[in-house]
């Protein structure tokens, strides 16, 4: 007899790791080693494909991580992308081929690290209260404080010690990280996440449909050769992921399940209390965003961006919240079908050659189940949906609850500023000003949480409230 397992519970068995399901052919646990020299070359994107045949089609047998080596074969570009390789050295598992092809413009001469933070945009993940903040930097020398353009409430990873064979997969790991690469639709490596949506894949769930169940439903995964359904969970990875690094052990930054017209249902979803009586519903470790709320990210932010995960109290610098008077600010958005395009309207309307007026037209007699008759070959067949999201822009302090007065559960639901139930006497005495995206006195406690990114760097130095004039 066969045990069915709880959508709820799965989302804590989910396995948010790129290279989860590949199982037929692999080399082995341990690292791929091919000895070389020449033409040699690191690899400038976390989570590079490598295909069997010089084209996007191609079969993937793996992906290879930021900064792993590889011996380019030839120099000679194959179908104007492409080139072949010899894979010097990867901790990550390959399916054997008998030639390895990646995009070669994801190829570089030197270690690519970014830690050398020179843009306009950084983002906060305070693990403790699930929020996630976007700031602006006002002064260049951070000498005056940062503007925060959006705040969000996220889901992080799931109250648990990491596993010793699945490092990653447990509490999100805090420390100071940068934006690797993105995809959009992201499928992990097996398939037992599909992707939120793929050319040839069954559409997901209606929108309107707002029954969670459904995410979960073989109806909606996607057929093999034999017809037969596979997946655990549609579209888990939502609609953009950011990968991370150094050391981010598969934790990224992504989606949900559902349309943009769920809000952040889903991320409530969550934290209510029979969901965490009957299992544990949040990531592996991920941080997992509402779609609008990643669409909105992935507009604004670029490779190389820095992503800070910290475990802090949170104060406000200025009690007057003088530079913020509004609450919310409208971002008009449309999905598309196309990979790697971006959601915001005005450049989405000039890459499908279509006016606002054709495309709302459109996604108005889409919305209410209209049999619109519409030529195949029009641009307007890429929209997926058409939306507003009202980006939070007002600085809200979530307060710190003491571990000691807090079972797990009572942490779980809702949130209470320690989602991980950290004591008093283990909690950092610093404080993150989220008006200001500044930290004062503040290091990770480190008692059950673990610490990675970059080593010689708990925190930026940048982030430091002394710097404010």
């Amino acid at each position: 007899m066969k045990t069915k397992v709880k959508p709820l519970l799965l989302l804590s068995l989910m396995s948010i790791s790129p290279l989860s399901g590949l199982h037929a052919q692999e080399l082995g646990s341990e690292p791929v080693v091919l000895t070389t020299s020449a033409n040699e070359f690191f690899v400038a994107l976390n989570g590079l494909r490598v295909r069997s045949t010089p084209e996007d089609a191609g079969k993937t047998m793996g992906v290879l991580s930021l900064n792993e080596k590889v011996r380019v074969v030839s120099p000679e570009l194959i179908n104007g992308k492409y080139v072949q390789i010899e894979i010097i050295a990867t901790a990550n598992k390959i399916i054997s081929a008998e030639r390895y092809y990646v995009v070669q413009e994801y190829l570089s001469a030197k270690v690519i690290d970014y830690k050398e933070f020179v843009g306009k945009y950084f983002v906060v993940v305070n693990v403790a209260t699930e929020t996630l903040r976007l700031y602006e930097r006002q002064c260049l020398d951070n000498s005056c404080p940062s503007k925060m353009v959006m705040e969000t409430e996220v889901v992080v990873g799931e109250d648990r010690d990491h596993p010793a064979a699945e490092k990653g997969k447990g509490r999100s790991i805090v420390g100071s990280y940068r934006v690797t690469g993105w995809t959009k639709f992201y499928q992990d490596g097996g398939g037992h996440y599909p992707s939120w949506y793929k050319d040839g894949y069954p559409m997901p769930p209606e929108i309107g449909n707002n029954n969670w169940n459904d995410w979960f439903k073989k109806k909606y995964m996607p057929e093999d050769a034999n017809g037969d359904k596979h997946g655990a969970m549609r579209g888990a990875f939502g609609w953009y992921t950011a990968f991370v690094a150094p050391g981010a052990f598969g934790q990224w930054t992504h989606g949900t399940i559902g349309w943009g017209e769920n809000k952040d249902e889903f991320i409530q979803q969550t934290k209510k209390f029979v969901a965490n009586v009957v299992s544990n519903p949040r990531s592996s470790g991920c941080t997992r965003n509402n779609n609008e709320a990643i669409a909105f990210l992935r507009e604004m932010i670029e490779t190389g961006t820095p992503i800070i995960k910290i475990y802090a109290k949170e104060e406000l610098l200025d009690k007057k919240l003088s530079d913020y008077t509004e609450e919310t600010k409208p971002w008009q958005y449309i999905l598309t079908k196309k990979a790697g395009e971006r959601s915001g309207r005005a450049s989405v309307l000039k890459s499908l050659g279509v006016t606002g007026a054709e495309a709302d037209m459109f996604w108005s007699a889409k919305r209410a189940g209209s049999d619109m008759i519409i030529d195949p070959a029009s641009s307007l067949n890429q929209i997926l949906e058409v939306g507003t999201y009202d980006v939070d822009v007002m600085p809200t302090v979530i307060k710190y609850t003491p571990g000691e007065d807090m079972g797990k559960i009572k942490r779980s639901v809702g949130r209470k500023g320690n989602v991980y139930g950290v004591k008093s006497k283990d909690m950092s005495s610093g404080v993150f000003y989220v008006d200001a995206g500044v930290l004062a006195d503040y290091h990770h406690p480190k008692t059950i949480l673990e610490v990675s990114g970059f080593e010689d760097e708990e925190t930026p130095p940048w982030m430091d409230s002394k710097n404010i004039k």
